[in-house]
């Protein structure tokens, strides 16, 4: 225990991503994009739903960056690495003592007192750390483990879950009023094969920022590369993407990417993910009602007409999504 790393990063405000930092021509992601700025003008605690790989950091960081608190500490903890041992210190602290080689030390919360929180996959956490979570947040006050000293703390809350939110709570993966207490403002990011019209500008800015990194000279992608990139189904997300291109610059320094390049990249992970017919329907078909939603804003009569379903069949169709 005393040689594991808490994995806090206290970045500075210069070194935070921004909103221009985030690419998209997407709908759907612009007005995610959107309603995280609104989110950056107000105090209220924010939860994200976004498979791994989508961007959510980018987001938190924005949100920070432009809030009344972005001259005080952003702290980002992923609670998918603590060992479960030793969240409630990580969290709160610890007073000498407390337990065998432990030191009075300042947790995550103290750290970044007056500014954000920022607690990555927080379906992580176990549910009995969930409730003293949840009543540090309503009282906030904390006591370090073995210490008897309530301290006040003033920070903003930002989690993101990896599961969508009807799951975290059918499978009790989330307490429902820690759930509701964070889920002031929610946020949705779609996956990668929900936006593949970025997928050329993301890959275009990619090669830019790997040209500048290694020095080379990569002009761009062959057409039957791209259509490589747009008919795959991402199951790791932009992260991927990103990975994928870095991997190509090891190899060549000049010309064009070609399909030749990442064809065995493509296909080893093709291999490696298992997809649901059943789910990928779902998903594709919860896409087109997002979609036309947000294109005849909100409207539930002019987004039925947009899908040539009837109206009643769309009510039917968001109440099971």
């Amino acid at each position: 225990m005393s040689g594991f790393n808490l994995n806090i990063s206290n970045t500075k405000r210069k070194e935070l991503y921004d909103f221009e930092d985030i690419i998209t021509s997407n709908k759907l992601m612009l007005k995610a994009k959107k309603k995280a700025y609104e989110a950056s003008k107000r105090e209220s605690d924010v939860l994200i739903y976004g498979e791994t790989g989508t961007g959510k950091e980018l987001i938190v960081q924005a949100i920070h960056r432009n809030s009344k608190r972005a001259s005080e500490p952003f702290i980002a903890q992923n609670c998918a690495a603590i060992p479960k041992g030793l969240f409630e210190s990580t969290l709160f602290g610890t007073e000498k003592g407390s337990y065998t080689d432990s030191e009075k030390r300042k947790g995550i919360f103290e750290l970044a007192n007056g500014g954000t929180v920022y607690l990555d996959e927080l379906n992580s956490m176990p549910m009995e750390l969930q409730g003293k979570l949840l009543r540090v947040l309503q009282e906030r006050k904390l006591r370090r483990v073995g210490g008897i000293k309530e301290i006040n703390i003033d920070v903003r809350i930002i989690s993101s879950i990896n599961e969508d939110f009807e799951s975290v709570l059918k499978n009790k993966k989330i307490r429902s009023d820690l759930f509701f207490r964070l889920n002031i403002i929610s946020i949705e990011l779609p996956a990668l094969r929900e936006r593949k019209e970025d997928i050329p500008i993301l890959t275009r800015a990619f090669i830019d920022e790997f040209n500048k990194k290694f020095g080379t000279e990569i002009s761009g992608v062959s057409h039957d590369c791209m259509k490589c990139l747009l008919s795959y189904e991402w199951p790791g997300n932009i992260r991927e993407l990103r990975n994928l291109i870095e991997g190509v610059f090891n190899n060549k320094s000049s010309s064009s990417i070609e399909y030749q390049d990442i064809k065995d990249k493509i296909r080893a992970n093709n291999s490696i993910a298992q997809y649901d017919f059943k789910k990928r329907v779902q998903r594709f078909e919860k896409s087109l009602v997002e979609e036309a939603l947000v294109l005849n804003d909100n409207n539930i009569s002019k987004a039925a007409q947009m899908l040539n379903i009837p109206r009643q069949t769309l009510q039917s169709k968001m109440k099971k999504m």
